[in-house]
């Protein structure tokens, strides 16, 4: 479930995160002070769920629901507030729940759970994947176990992430998992693991998850949210524009490590390289631009982030 939190207090935003990461097939996608960078960018991101606090400034939660609504009808709304006085205003809106904050953990796991209750009774097989730090499979909301028919299954599908999509010639897979091989060899591996990938996959569902032409394999990208391509995708976006310094706080929050931490692949050392420079680009950036504008809190946040 893709999670965004739109509140004018930092700390609070921050406070909320933590709880909700610690709730299994969540993900926060987004944090938002200014609630109109929210309106921008949620046809973009497209999250499942908004936790909206609100007493805000220029825009209060309730009208700002609405406005989120006429976007993606489709998505869920929980309110937040510190004043109990605000739950009759919200009664009559499209909101699922209302949390009195400071938010207790308890209270924020019922009501995901309860959401996923009824998401999973709408939204079918879908994917989502992170690839910084441990990679971690999610479908339907379900962390999947590792119950892949060889390691190099799980390889294969760690593999054509990174290609964001992209056909990748056989010979070129085979070079970079099976280096040792003789090619002959090698395509009978492949193929081998290429039918594991698809029966582990169909056996959970998900159908078409590979696409095989001329000699390219791919994944299909349909229904599937992966940590990695939303970090490329930041990073265009902030190249375009680099007055949004927000966007180098998505990529700073959404990498969590080095790709695929947990798993020895020896191809993703050329792969990993750029993806550290540009989260200590984006850490620098950002450090530099609280102190400028005397924000000390925040610049030593980031600071930390560069000890990990």
């Amino acid at each position: 479930m893709k999670v965004i939190i739109i509140d004018d207090e930092y700390y609070a935003l921050r406070n909320l995160k933590n709880k909700l990461e610690k709730i299994a097939g969540v993900e926060v996608v987004g944090m938002y002070e200014d609630p109109a960078l929210a309106l921008d960018e949620l046809s973009r991101i497209q999250p499942d769920l908004a936790l909206l606090d609100i007493e805000m400034p220029e825009i209060n939660g309730v009208a700002l629901l609405g406005m989120m609504f006429k976007i993606r009808p489709d998505m869920d709304f929980v309110f937040t507030s510190a004043y109990h006085a605000y739950v009759t205003d919200t009664l009559e809106t499209k909101a699922l729940d209302f949390l009195v904050k400071p938010v207790k953990f308890e209270q924020l796991y019922v009501t995901l759970e309860r959401i996923k209750k009824i998401k999973s009774k709408s939204i079918k097989h879908k994917v989502e994947i992170k690839c910084f730090g441990d990679f971690t499979i999610w479908i339907d909301g379900k962390v999947i176990d590792d119950n892949w028919r060889t390691k190099k299954t799980e390889e294969l599908l760690a593999y054509l992430l990174c290609m964001n999509g992209k056909s990748v010639s056989r010979e070129r897979i085979i070079n970079d998992i099976w280096p040792d091989l003789v090619l002959d060899k090698g395509y009978a591996n492949l193929y081998t693991t290429q039918y594991n990938l698809k029966k582990r996959f169909h056996n959970l569902g998900i159908e078409k998850m590979l696409k095989s032409r001329l000699g390219n394999i791919s994944l299909n990208l349909e229904n599937m949210r992966v940590d990695l391509w939303d970090f490329d995708h930041f990073s265009k976006s902030y190249q375009e524009d680099k007055n949004k310094v927000e966007i180098l706080e998505q990529m700073v929050e959404m990498y969590r490590g080095l790709l695929f931490e947990n798993k020895p692949y020896s191809w993703t050392l050329n792969i990993q390289q750029p993806y550290e420079v540009m989260f200590d680009n984006a850490l620098n950036t950002l450090i530099l631009f609280y102190r400028e504008r005397a924000d000390e809190k925040k610049a030593q946040y980031y600071e930390m982030k560069k000890m990990f």
